[in-house]
């Protein structure tokens, strides 16, 4: 039994490792959180913690091209987690989510599940992650620091590549305050 295991263990990595020197993300496309929501929904209509939406529900998905790869920047919310290792979490456009505050809209959440757990260093880390984002809105429930939450979500990219991001280059990522609201 522990040989058959090593060897499944074993044939994943080759074949993640295959994937990654052939390039199987080269040319991924980066993407903007804009490019995921319509046009006539602005970066304005999105809630504020603690501000109920009375815009759009953002259930409209405009992203449909899933058979390219592409690189999305965004903060974690894990989903699930041992320790510092994530293997699974939401990439949202804004940090500071908690459960009494408005979560983005559907089309501004990305369920991601990595291709190897991630090494979080710090809550709300900013990762670049690459992969194919399928369309499909779903639901999954996420521990947030003072609560249980469940989100609809408008986007899923599976066995992903995940990165600390080196560069932020969109104009929809922001980190919220309780200030926020005056600044905007």
């Amino acid at each position: 039994m522990r040989r058959a295991l090593f060897l499944l263990k074993l044939t994943t990595i080759m074949i993640g490792t295959a994937c990654q020197a052939s390039g199987a993300f080269a040319g991924a496309q980066p993407v903007l959180w804009s490019a995921l929501r319509p046009a006539d929904q602005s970066r304005s209509d999105m809630p504020l913690p603690g501000m109920a939406s009375t815009q759009s529900q953002g259930e409209t998905l405009a992203w449909r091209d899933e058979a390219h790869a592409v690189e999305l920047t965004g903060f974690i919310l894990p989903v699930d987690q041992d320790r510092n290792l994530v293997y699974e979490f939401m990439l949202v456009p804004w940090a500071g989510a908690c459960s009494h505050s408005a979560a983005p809209p559907p089309n501004q959440l990305v369920h991601v599940v990595a291709d190897e757990p991630f090494h979080l260093s710090r809550v709300y880390e900013v990762v670049t992650v690459t992969g194919n984002l399928r369309p499909g809105l779903d639901k999954t429930q996420l521990f947030i620091m003072d609560g249980v939450r469940v989100l609809d979500y408008g986007y899923s990219m599976s066995h992903a590549h995940v990165e600390k991001a080196t560069g932020i280059a969109d104009p929809d990522l922001r980190s919220i305050s309780p200030f926020a609201v005056l600044s905007r």
